[in-house]
């Protein structure tokens, strides 16, 4: 392999495998209770404030008002995977379990 095939290799991610063989993939899964959403919209907004171009206005437009918070996207805000040295990310999501509480029931 020359020295410039090496390097496009290296740029290109799904290259990259096809001279290793397969890769070793590995699923991280945490199931979270909600117990009080305020703290969690509280959480999730001060992690966006402290973000460069933190604002109250991308505080609304991402994790809703704290009248109305989007409790998923509170969640997905701060559970997002940190960089693990070594690895890449190929997928994250946050689902809602069936049967939880409305947020009408959470706020009552």
């Amino acid at each position: 392999m020359d020295t410039q095939e090496t390097e496009l290799l290296k740029n290109d991610p799904d290259r990259r495998v096809w001279g290793m063989g397969p890769q070793h993939e590995f699923r991280v899964s945490v199931t979270l209770t909600l117990t009080d959403a305020d703290r969690l919209w509280h959480a999730a907004r001060e992690r966006l404030l402290a973000a460069p171009g933190g604002c109250e206005e991308l505080v609304e437009e991402t994790i809703g008002p704290v009248e109305a918070p989007q409790l998923a996207d509170c969640v997905a805000l701060l559970c997002a995977p940190a960089l693990v040295p070594g690895c890449s990310v190929d997928d994250y999501w946050v689902d809602a379990m069936p049967g939880l509480p409305s947020q009408d029931a959470i706020a009552a």
